[in-house]
């Protein structure tokens, strides 16, 4: 199910979270914490973690009244109240990571300047990358360590801190069915805008992964996913062509090996081929009532908005293909490259558009 980007410098955070809720009400998910976690929390040794970085903050709700679907206005103005306290603390930590000619998103977790990213956001163990602060500041950092197995990476700011940062989660995990929020840069770090904050649901949880279906397109690679208690629980990997198959890593990966990740850590089975790119159209949909694609969402800046695609036109070509339903448009592009050339046809106002569009690319 697809969801627009919610932010609360142009709209109302009220609607936004009643929209987003709502259109979720068909998920019948009720979360139960599992007693048999693959990484138990005893198995982790605290004491070599900043011990400001595991700061707990105190619970003032109910505990697990984040694993529930609303069913009453009061309840929808819970989420609305908690999410509007806690997104200042979200957003200061969220930073920018520009990495050669590539950009991403990372957090903060300690005053020292651990900064929690993916590893494919950041490359080599070593490299020099930016970190640009929500305020623009920008300060140099180098890549600590990486695991490519797990897709986690620590980098260290090199300038003398304390800096702005976010606790990571101690003992509450993500699971499936609680509601979290995924922060991050959507398409990159933009001066005139704050880290776009989602919310969404857990869909699945593995040792290595968390499924979510939060709103997320390229550039958001290496944000944050918080808990509605403020804790950090994740980190965004791989990013799906729809809102349901995007994983994250979980915190007890970067918890489990802190000390190698900071001390240069690179797997043995180290990829020697670049993880290729995938082909980017920028663009969210649904099925139309009559068959094609309901554009629901343009990106800003991307391919489809260049090409002049607009929300509300209906695709139902691409090259000579008809397209009948969104899945078939993701099976299509997933057949092209980016920098390929497709001729879009659109129903705009009931007639006929064809359009040029050139492919970007993503993760």
């Amino acid at each position: 199910m697809n969801y627009r980007l919610l932010s609360y410098r142009n709209i109302s955070l009220a609607s936004a979270i009643f929209f987003v809720l709502f259109v979720n009400c068909s998920l019948e998910l009720r979360a139960k914490d599992s007693k048999k976690k693959s990484q138990k929390v005893s198995q982790i040794d605290f004491s070599k973690i900043p011990a400001k970085a595991l700061k707990t903050f105190p619970a003032e709700l109910k505990d697990n009244w984040d694993d529930t679907l609303p069913q009453t206005l009061k309840e929808l103005q819970r989420f609305e109240q908690v999410t509007t306290k806690l997104a200042p603390l979200y957003r200061k930590a969220t930073v920018g990571i520009q990495a050669g000619g590539g950009q991403g998103s990372g957090v903060v977790v300690s005053p020292q300047g651990h900064v929690l990213t993916a590893a494919h956001v950041v490359g080599e163990v070593g490299n020099r990358v930016t970190i640009v602060f929500p305020d623009g500041s920008r300060y140099f950092a180098k890549v600590a360590g990486i695991d490519e197995s797990a897709d986690a990476a620590i980098v260290r700011l090199e300038s003398k801190g304390p800096f702005n940062f976010v606790p990571m989660a101690r003992t509450r995990y993500a699971v499936s069915g609680r509601w979290v929020i995924a922060v991050g840069h959507p398409n990159g770090y933009q001066s005139d805008r704050l880290p776009v904050i989602r919310l969404g649901r857990v869909i699945a949880v593995t040792s290595r992964t968390v499924q979510t279906d939060c709103s997320l397109v390229g550039g958001d690679s290496g944000g944050p996913l918080f808990d509605l208690h403020g804790r950090l629980v994740g980190i965004h990997s791989r990013i799906g062509a729809s809102n349901s198959i995007n994983f994250h890593v979980p915190i007890q990966v970067y918890l489990r090996d802190w000390e190698e990740l900071n001390a240069g850590y690179t797997p043995a089975e180290k990829k020697t081929k670049p993880v290729p790119k995938k082909a980017y159209v920028g663009i969210r949909g649904r099925n139309a009532n009559k068959g094609g694609c309901l554009i629901t969402e343009v990106t800003p800046n991307g391919p489809a908005k260049k090409a002049g695609l607009e929300r509300g036109d209906i695709l139902i070509q691409c090259d000579q293909k008809k397209i009948n339903t969104f899945r078939q448009l993701v099976d299509y592009l997933k057949t092209k490259k980016p920098k390929d050339e497709l001729e879009i046809t659109v129903l705009r106002d009931d007639k006929k558009e064809t359009l040029k569009v050139t492919l970007g690319e993503t993760q």
